[in-house]
C-alpha cells in the first residue's frame, strides 16, 4: 500500500516534468539578403530608430555574409527554435552588435553600439531576425553581429560584413 501511495504522489510530478518547456538550440536556416513584408511597428528604445517592425514574411534572395552598404537593403537570418513542447511560447533576447563607432543618429548625442530587446516566440517556428538600412546614418561598415539568447545562454550568433 505504501508503494501505491508513493506512486500516486509522484505521478503528478512526472507529468509536470514532462510538460516543462525547454529550448534545446537555435538552428540557423539561412542568412543573407532578404525581401520582407512587414507588419506591426512597436516602440522600443533599445533600438537605433526607436522602433521594431514585425516581419510577416522573409524571403532569402541571396545567401551571403557580405552586405552592400545601401539604403533600402534588408539583411539577416532565418532561424528555427528547437525544443519542446512544440508551440509553447518562450521569451528570447535579441542582440545586434554594431561596428565602431556605432550608429550615430544625427538627432542623438551618443552613438548606439548595440540593440537589445526581448520577444515571445514559439518553439518549432522558423522566424526572421534582420536589419534594414532606412537611413544613411545607419550604414556603418564593419562587422555586424546578430545574437539570440535564452536568459544568460547564447543560442545563436551570426556575423555579417557590411562594406561600402
Amino acid at each position: 500500500m505504501r508503494a501505491l501511495v508513493l506512486f500516486a504522489l509522484l505521478l503528478p510530478v512526472a507529468f509536470a516534468a514532462q510538460a516543462e518547456t525547454r529550448i534545446d538550440r537555435i538552428d540557423i536556416v539561412d542568412k543573407g539578403i532578404y525581401t520582407i513584408e512587414t507588419g506591426q511597428q512597436t516602440q522600443d528604445t533599445g533600438t537605433p530608430t526607436g522602433e521594431i517592425t514585425a516581419v510577416e514574411t522573409a524571403r532569402n534572395v541571396e545567401a551571403t555574409t557580405s552586405i552592400a552598404a545601401r539604403v533600402g537593403l534588408e539583411f539577416g537570418l532565418r532561424y528555427l527554435i528547437v525544443g519542446a513542447p512544440a508551440g509553447d511560447e518562450i521569451s528570447l533576447d535579441f542582440v545586434i552588435l554594431y561596428p565602431e563607432p556605432g550608429l550615430r543618429d544625427p538627432q542623438e548625442e551618443v552613438p548606439v553600439k548595440q540593440s537589445r530587446y526581448s520577444r515571445q516566440k514559439k518553439i518549432g517556428d522558423t522566424l526572421y531576425l534582420g536589419y534594414g538600412f532606412d537611413n544613411d546614418w545607419e550604414i556603418v561598415p564593419g562587422t555586424w553581429t546578430f545574437q539570440i539568447w535564452d536568459k544568460d545562454r547564447k543560442l545563436a550568433e551570426q556575423s555579417f560584413t557590411v562594406g561600402r
